[in-house]
């Protein structure tokens, strides 16, 4: 396999599809030995993809359900959603020997270093940045562990083989509570309160539809479950462009200059009306990291190190104290003033 890139995306190969459930199957890939290192990643981190459908560039993030502690490949699960254009089509189209575009791991939705007990609410497809940290979390560490997985039915449970696996080789910390909408109705926020009740002092991760990890949510809420302690991963469905597609301009903004500081270098660059800091970063063909693009995963962020820069959008991508501190995420930041000096973190 060789090692080619086109901006921020590289080529790998699709060596194995699984068949998981009637609506989502998980592709394995290739990673040729001059990728190794970049393809590096923590448990619970995702692949952001970019591929073409009807004509129509797509970028789209699926999460990393394999384990960087336990497996040796790499591994996504891709979910059929109804009118999802490209959820359809990685199911309907992809086949093995097939070569897309991915960009590196990427994605804060990652293990703490503590001891506390890990509590898991995944819903639906929720569960593959999950099973991913469950994974690490029994190979690398003591922690005891209960995951709450939602579905609609017993044919939706994506992963059960490996679920149940896991379940009886480690009886002794994972506990795996399963629940049925058609069983057990919606979850709500009394039996979510319920199954966390003498787990305050854990940590919780949450991963699913909107309404259900609304639920959650409210729950930790009601039961004073400090924020420093509660983990969010929420997936999103943009019709996204592909990277190199021109900004929406906005009265107001002229073009101006950034200097961007990117592992080790320090290069200037124009930024055009409207156009963000990563997307000037991208045409330029500097490999800044990016990921979601829409201001919720925080792949992008960046330091502000003079001048004043602006978000369009924080939709969770940075925690009050992050932004305070001058941190922005560069898919939304727009220059307000001359002299901007950002700065990448080391990768």
């Amino acid at each position: 396999m060789t090692t080619e890139q086109s901006g921020p995306y590289y080529e790998l190969e699709v060596v194995r599809i699984i068949e998981e459930t009637a609506d989502a199957r998980s592709l394995v890939f290739g990673v040729p030995d001059g990728l190794k290192e970049t393809f590096k990643y923590r448990a619970g981190q995702f692949l952001t993809f970019g591929v073409t459908v009807e004509e129509h560039p797509l970028v789209r993030c699926y999460s990393l359900a394999s384990s960087p502690d336990v497996d040796a490949e790499k591994k996504v699960t891709v979910k059929r959603v109804a009118e999802g254009r490209a959820s359809n089509w990685f199911n309907d189209h992809v086949t093995v020997g097939d070569v897309l575009k991915v960009m590196k791991p990427a994605g804060n939705f990652c293990l703490q270093d503590r001891s506390t007990q890990l509590v898991l609410f995944a819903g639906g497809s929720g569960i593959t940045p999950v099973i991913s940290l469950v994974k690490s979390a029994l190979a690398t560490t003591q922690r005891s562990i209960q995951l709450v997985y939602a579905n609609r039915d017993e044919g939706s449970i994506i992963f059960r083989k490996e679920l149940d696996e896991l379940a009886s080789a480690h009886a002794d910390r994972l506990e795996v509570v399963h629940r049925l909408d058609e069983v057990d109705g919606f979850l709500d926020v009394t039996a979510a309160g319920a199954l966390i009740s003498n787990a305050l002092s854990a940590d919780f991760y949450v991963c699913g539809p909107g309404a259900y990890m609304d639920v959650v949510e409210a729950a930790l809420a009601t039961a004073g479950v400090p924020s420093d302690r509660i983990f969010i991963e929420r997936f999103l469905s943009p019709e996204l462009e592909a990277l190199d597609h021109p900004a929406e301009r906005e009265e107001g903004e002229a073009s101006s200059k950034v200097v961007i500081y990117l592992d080790g270098q320090e290069t200037e660059l124009v930024v055009g009306e409207g156009e963000t800091i990563l997307e000037a970063c991208h045409r330029a063909g500097l490999d800044a990291p990016c990921a979601c693009l829409e201001g919720y995963c925080g792949a992008c962020m960046a330091l502000v190190k003079g001048g004043t820069v602006e978000m369009r959008e924080n939709d969770g991508g940075l925690d009050d104290s992050q932004v305070a501190e001058g941190w922005v995420l560069t898919c939304q930041g727009l220059l307000r003033s001359e002299g901007v000096r950002v700065e990448y973190p080391d990768a």
